[in-house]
């Protein structure tokens, strides 16, 4: 990709612009941090209970299976919380006609994935999110459906909000409203938890 900056003639005393006009990178050339993985040993889901956690690395995953079906206006609800309790950030996915996800305090509303969704109706779920680059993936049934970096240009509410992302989380929660969540397992980078 481009970046190109255009600047204006200095008014008023001011400075004129030092460095390169532009700046180009290379994209897609490194190795993808993770990638998706089966979760071994999923446990069922508790809901509305907050369950310590400790992501060992810049990288963790959650895994969901559910059956839920577009339609059924069911909803997956996982919340991140750091160690002192405040919010770290949440995803969601509604079950409307068309499956739809949103990923809290990013977005406003439900979005459409932008791909097609694998038609089984049982579905693994994974969701990865990658603090250094602030990138968040889901995949579903092994498949790659959304890949989206946090930023201003992606996330409406982000210059307002980025800090909730930045923060470790310590403990994570399904909600009282997820009721399509079945089980579930969380892993980091070195394995499962």
């Amino acid at each position: 990709k481009t970046y190109v900056r255009n600047c204006i003639q200095p008014k008023n005393g001011g400075k004129a612009c030092e460095g390169d006009a532009s700046k180009t990178e290379n994209c897609g050339e490194q190795e993808c941090p993770v990638t998706w993985k089966q979760c071994d040993n999923p446990v069922p889901v508790v809901r509305n209970v907050y369950m310590p956690w400790n992501p060992d690395s810049e990288t963790f995953t959650i895994t969901v299976t559910t059956d839920s079906v577009a339609g059924s206006e069911e909803l997956v609800s996982v919340w991140f919380d750091d160690k002192d309790g405040a919010s770290a950030g949440y995803v969601f996915i509604r079950f409307n006609t068309q499956i739809q996800y949103s990923i809290g305090y990013c977005m406003y509303s439900y979005t459409p994935f932008p791909v097609t969704l694998p038609t089984e109706t049982q579905k693994t779920w994974t969701f990865t999110y990658n603090y250094t680059d602030k990138r968040v993936v889901y995949y579903c049934n092994g498949v790659q459906v959304l890949n989206v970096v946090l930023s201003d240009s992606t996330c409406p509410s982000w210059s307002t909000n980025s800090d909730i992302w930045e923060k470790k989380p310590a403990k994570i929660k399904f909600s009282s409203s997820d009721t399509a969540s079945d089980s579930y397992c969380i892993s980091s980078n070195t394995g499962a938890i």
